[in-house]
């Protein structure tokens, strides 16, 4: 969803709970007339009062519209203490708004009320969450437990996976605390089941707590969306507009020509500009040269900061 309609829908459910709380109040007062008929005429007598004083004003006669002003004050206060004998502690009916900045109007001063931003933030992560799990994705419950102290890497080398992961867990918070338009892209790359969707989610949960705008898709699900030209063209652009771009299991969607151009639309249309996170499990730039051709590789990587994840399949440790 793009940003200006993800506003518009959470405009909408603010609106919503304005609605609500007025239907509310017209039940209340309903079931405060029934039980109480002369607070009907009371209602019906201090309106009476209230025009007549500003229309007595108007005309300039301005005694007898000072004398409606204090018996509208006296009819008032004889309702106050009708509504507090029927329960009303405060005697009073009105609609009780979710908001008490903006009454659920979604604008403070002719600014957008902290409400609406709010409520864009839960539908963002809601559609997040569609995808894949982010809160269940934390920096705190990444757990470098999980990783080998020791193995050895394709070449036969010694290598640390627990201590290289640590080194990434504490790259993707420093990431994430300073994210801005401006800031690297990141390729994370390893074989499956490392962690490197969790920690792509860590970071755009923080994102989005800062109040930026954050898109999650899996490139199988982006560009087949896109292939098949429905909802495509919404979603590509939600996908070149958003703050930060989360792109995950680069190298699972179908390829052809015109998926091709439109992955190099979107790395070009980003780089330098928003930044994107790509997780794959291509770990060559050869491999990444062969399925995309060097132009898209060298434009998708020449942007990217590169983390390797190392270590065995979490997910299997977790069966």
């Amino acid at each position: 969803m793009r940003r200006v309609e993800l506003y518009r829908c959470a405009r909408r459910v603010v609106e919503s709970r304005r609605q609500a709380a007025q239907a509310r109040m017209t039940a209340e007062r309903e079931a405060a007339h029934a039980a109480a008929p002369a607070l009907a005429g009371l209602d019906a007598a201090i309106a009476a009062a209230g025009a007549a004083a500003a229309r007595l004003a108007a005309d300039g006669q301005r005694e007898a519209a000072e004398a409606q002003t204090a018996r509208r004050r006296s009819l008032t206060e004889e309702r106050r203490q009708l509504l507090v004998a029927l329960g009303y502690k405060d005697g009073t009916l009105k609609p009780h708004y979710t908001c008490p900045h903006c009454n659920d109007l979604g604008e403070v001063d002719g600014r957008v009320c902290d409400c609406v931003h709010a409520e864009a933030l839960r539908l963002r992560r809601a559609e997040i969450n569609e995808g894949g799990p982010l809160n269940l994705c934390r920096f705190e419950s990444f757990s470098l437990e999980r990783y080998p102290v020791e193995m050895e890497n394709e070449q036969g080398v010694r290598i640390r996976p627990r201590d290289i992961m640590a080194g990434i867990l504490q790259s993707c918070r420093d990431w994430a605390a300073e994210f801005g338009p401006r800031s690297p892209s990141l390729y994370m790359f390893g074989y499956a089941g490392l962690g490197k969707t969790h920690l792509a989610l860590s970071i755009a949960g923080q994102v989005l707590e800062q109040g930026g705008d954050v898109i999650y898709v899996s490139a199988q699900r982006a560009f087949a969306t896109v292939a098949a030209g429905e909802d495509g063209g919404e979603l590509f652009a939600s996908m070149l507009e958003a703050d930060l771009l989360v792109l995950d299991d680069l190298g699972t969607e179908f390829l052809n020509a015109f998926i091709r151009s439109k992955l190099y639309d979107l790395v070009n249309a980003r780089m330098g500009r928003r930044p994107t996170i790509y997780t794959s499990n291509i770990c060559s730039q050869e491999l990444l040269n062969q399925r995309y051709d060097e132009k898209i590789a060298s434009r998708l990587l020449g942007g990217c900061e590169r983390m390797r994840f190392w270590g065995e399949d979490i997910r299997l440790q977790r069966a």
